[in-house]
């Protein structure tokens, strides 16, 4: 306190007496800015869509289809053809009869969430991101589709579903 009044820095900020109300609200409005980003998400709901679309791209390949289930965004940078062709390369040794959800990751502030699938060949397990946009209130289309193992985690919200829903 000394050295802000030294260098010219007086304020009722800085007095020692009567702080605790002061410090409390500006603890107060720091937790309620922390807050005001974070975005209602509703897991099951993403997860259906994610099915959804899976069920139609990578079990019955209809590919044009799947291009509609996109966000506008999505249909902006991925034409049909180009989904059709990337859905391929995920694929060489053959697409799953079965896919499954089994873990979610929303993305912090962010009006997105992950879902994390597992597609069942029959003799592979294929790893799945997709990427959805949307909330629990405005409901959730696919960004984007990433085939992989060991996607990394970016915060500690990425949790398992109890029981995983399925499709084939």
């Amino acid at each position: 306190m000394a050295y802000l009044t030294r260098i010219g820095i007086r304020s009722k900020f800085f007095s020692t007496r009567g702080s605790a109300p002061i410090l409390l609200a500006w603890v107060l409005a720091l937790t309620l800015a922390g807050c005001a980003g974070s975005e209602k998400h509703d897991e099951a709901l993403a997860a259906k869509r994610a099915l959804e679309f899976a069920k139609v791209v990578l079990i019955e390949k209809d590919f044009v289809k799947g291009h509609e289930m996109l966000t506008e965004s999505g249909k902006r940078h991925i034409p049909v053809e180009k989904l059709k062709q990337t859905v391929a390369s995920m694929h060489p040794r053959g697409y799953p009869k079965k896919v499954t959800a089994l873990e979610y990751e929303p993305m912090v502030g962010e009006k997105a969430i992950y879902i994390f699938l597992s597609g069942n060949t029959g003799e592979d397990l294929i790893s799945y991101r997709l990427t959805l946009e949307g909330t629990a209130a405005t409901d959730y289309k696919v960004l984007k589709i990433d085939q992989g193992m060991g996607f990394p985690t970016f915060s500690n919200k990425k949790r398992s579903f109890k029981p995983a829903p399925d499709i084939s």
